[in-house]
C-alpha cells in the first residue's frame, strides 16, 4: 500500500530516503505494556497451583486494568508508529502524522534554512536524536528520536547539493 508521500510526489520527483524512529522511541509504550502484562502472568502462574479464580477476583480485576492500560499505550504508539512518514525527496522534506486526522509539515529543501542536531550523551552511545529544521514559510519541523540522525541530515544536505547543481 503507498503511503502519503508516494501518493503525492510531482512527475519527476522520487523519494531519495525514508528516516526511521530509533527503537529507543518505542521503549516506554513497551515498558508500560510489559508492567500491565506481568500481573496476568503472575496470576495464571497462581491459579495454575490450584487457587481458584473467586480467591483471586479483586486482584485480577486490578490486573485487568493494568493490563488494558499497558495494552492501549502500546496499541496509540504502534499506530502512531506505521502512520508516520519521515522522507526526504529530491525536491522536499516531508514530515507526516496521523491516522485518520492526518498532518503535515513539508518545506521544500530549496528553503531549508537551518538544521540542528541534538544528541545528549545517550543518544551518541545508543545511536539516535532530534533534528530540528527550519525553514523559509513553515517555522520549525522538529523530527524525534531518528536513528542514526546524522545520515539523515546528509542525506538533506546531498539532495540540497543536487538542486544547487542541477542534478536532481
Amino acid at each position: 500500500m503507498a503511503g502519503y508521500v508516494e501518493k503525492s510526489l510531482a512527475g519527476d520527483e522520487h523519494i531519495v530516503y525514508r528516516a526511521h524512529f530509533n527503537w529507543t522511541y518505542s521503549f516506554f509504550p513497551v515498558f508500560w505494556f510489559a508492567l500491565g502484562s506481568a500481573p496476568v502472568a503472575m496470576y495464571l502462574m497462581i491459579m495454575a497451583r490450584g487457587v481458584a479464580y473467586e480467591d483471586l477476583r479483586v486482584g485480577w480485576i486490578i490486573t485487568g486494568i493494568g493490563f488494558a492500560i499497558g495494552s492501549l499505550i502500546l496499541l496509540i504508539h504502534i499506530i502512531n508508529l506505521m502512520t508516520t512518514e519521515i522522507v526526504i525527496t529530491n525536491y522536499r522534506l516531508v514530515y507526516k502524522t496521523g491516522w485518520i486526522a492526518r498532518n503535515t509539515q513539508e518545506v521544500s529543501l530549496a528553503n531549508i534554512e537551518e538544521m540542528t542536531l541534538t544528541q545528549t550523551f545517550w543518544g551518541r552511545i545508543l545511536g539516535f536524536g532530534k533534528l530540528i529544521v527550519r525553514g523559509t514559510g513553515v517555522g520549525v519541523i522538529e523530527l524525534p528520536n531518528l536513528d542514526d540522525p546524522l545520515i539523515v541530515r546528509k542525506k538533506i544536505e546531498s539532495a540540497r547539493a543536487s538542486i544547487r547543481s542541477g542534478k536532481h
